[in-house]
């Protein structure tokens, strides 16, 4: 399967960079690409179509080839792209932005499928090149496996949907919960399926239910920055509750969740230094090594308007 890499690596290129996305078809979530750049030695068996492998086999090769490839890089189109741009040129534009995260700047790419629009690289377009590229397929892989990792961490703030199970896809079961409980924020509008099941500011008024859309709103943007849900509805001393605990490699953020209805400034009614001093207690029970942070978030609903995120309070813990 390195019939196209050597191709161009006994041209002299050095950095040939295997390109291909996951998530196209879904109905929510983001697409997802990646791009691998291997060389002459990376020898690992079972690389191929991630489509064809177990994802327990998926997982054991992310590992293997994050750890022996030379390079290795995603770039992500969210689903608010994918409805403005269409999911073909949100799809080009997740490929450009894997190009654009690599450390080494390729040489020339193999690409899967039988098109794309980057055009300042040299390139080939091969379909099926998942299937005939050692790099396409380590590349798909790297794709279904950080994307699957993104629809789990939805499924944390979206249980009834079951991302962690359909990865976004149209199974019956995801069609059925649309059906029940609407479309969410991660759902892609511009999909006609989609668009029958569009909950409006009436709905969550009916429902009684902003405060958990509200929630939902932060969890979605802080998962869209690379975070991975630590604990919810975290209870501190005083029944006082924590809505969030979200990480990265280098920080933990607490996080306390309020919405308000209408455009006017609301007067926030709580007090931060006791969640600073409760928060502090629960520091000192769990150690990290991590930076913590402790962030008051305001969502606004307005009628007829997108919800609007407010860092209220967004201040260095230890």
């Amino acid at each position: 399967m390195l019939k196209y890499e050597y191709k161009y690596w006994n041209k002299g290129l050095k950095y040939i960079a295997g390109i291909d996305e996951a998530g196209r078809g879904p109905l929510a979530g983001p697409v997802v690409a990646a791009c691998v750049i291997l060389t002459p030695e990376f020898d690992i068996e079972g690389i191929n179509d991630s489509k064809k492998l177990t994802a327990k086999k998926r997982l054991e090769l992310f590992a293997l080839i994050k750890e022996h490839a030379l390079d290795v890089s995603i770039g992500i189109a969210n689903e608010i792209e994918i409805d403005d741009l269409n999911i073909l040129q949100a799809t080009f534009l997740a490929m450009k932005r894997a190009v654009g995260n690599l450390r080494c700047k390729p040489d020339h790419l193999l690409i899967d499928g039988p098109y794309s629009d980057i055009k300042l690289i040299s390139k080939d377009n091969i379909i099926k090149g998942d299937s005939l590229s050692l790099s396409i397929a380590s590349a798909s892989i790297i794709a279904k496996v950080e994307r699957d990792r993104i629809m789990s961490e939805y499924h944390n703030i979206y249980p009834d949907y079951k991302f962690d199970k359909h990865k976004g896809y149209g199974t019956k079961f995801h069609i059925e919960a649309l059906k029940e409980f609407k479309a969410t924020p991660i759902h892609r509008k511009s999909f006609k399926i989609v668009k029958s099941y569009l909950p409006d500011y009436s709905f969550y008024k009916k429902t009684n239910s902003f405060n958990i859309l509200a929630s939902r709103i932060v969890a979605i943007n802080f998962i869209k920055r690379n975070y991975t849900l630590e604990n919810q509805n975290l209870l501190l001393n005083n029944n006082e509750k924590i809505d969030f605990v979200y990480t990265n490699s280098i920080k933990k953020v607490f996080i306390k969740v309020l919405f308000q209805l209408g455009a006017e400034n609301m007067k926030i009614d709580l007090d931060v230094g006791l969640f600073l001093s409760l928060i502090d207690r629960e520091i000192k029970e769990k150690e990290s090594k991590k930076t913590k942070w402790f962030n008051v978030i305001l969502v606004k609903f307005i009628p007829n308007n997108k919800p609007k995120i407010v860092f209220i309070y967004n201040e260095k813990i230890s």
